[in-house]
């Protein structure tokens, strides 16, 4: 190997990436949430709930929160979506574990933030009503991110 090369990941290595499921991304989600005030005053947690309220108020996307429920999905719009920290390379995701959007709040601003409710909604809708088998198939995850 060359002087400034990068040595490729040793199998050990790849291995706890590929089971890591992108977690490492968003080290924030599913810890222990802090109290109201503390999310409140001390991150971007309620400015994250703000936008996260105008884009299911105003982008005509959100509707397929109410396609979800006409398909027999659940769907809490409360629950539904989740405000964390992410690593600055992300925006947020879908979590297929939990059937949550999570949003990265310290990243987002309002014009991403309806990009990525809407991109992240999609995946939510193929989820539930296609049931999507996302770390298998990777024809259904290319399908979904189409």
């Amino acid at each position: 190997m060359e002087q400034g090369e990068i040595a490729p990941p040793s199998a050990e290595e790849k291995g706890k990436e590929e089971d890591d499921l992108g977690y490492r991304l968003c080290p924030d989600q599913n810890k222990k949430s802090q109290s109201f005030l503390v999310r409140s005053l001390f991150t971007f947690h309620n400015r994250c709930q703000l936008m996260l309220r105008m884009t299911l108020d105003m982008n005509p996307y959100a509707q397929l929160l109410e396609a979800m429920k006409q398909s027999g999905c659940t769907v809490f719009s409360d629950q539904h979506f989740s405000c964390e920290n992410c690593d600055g390379c992300v925006s947020g995701g879908f979590d297929s574990a939990t059937s949550q959007i999570v949003l990265c709040q310290n990243t987002c601003h309002q014009s991403h933030m309806n990009w990525v409710v809407t991109h992240e909604l999609i995946h939510a809708f193929d989820h539930c009503h296609a049931h999507v088998d996302w770390f298998k198939n990777v024809k259904h995850l290319a399908c979904s991110e189409v």
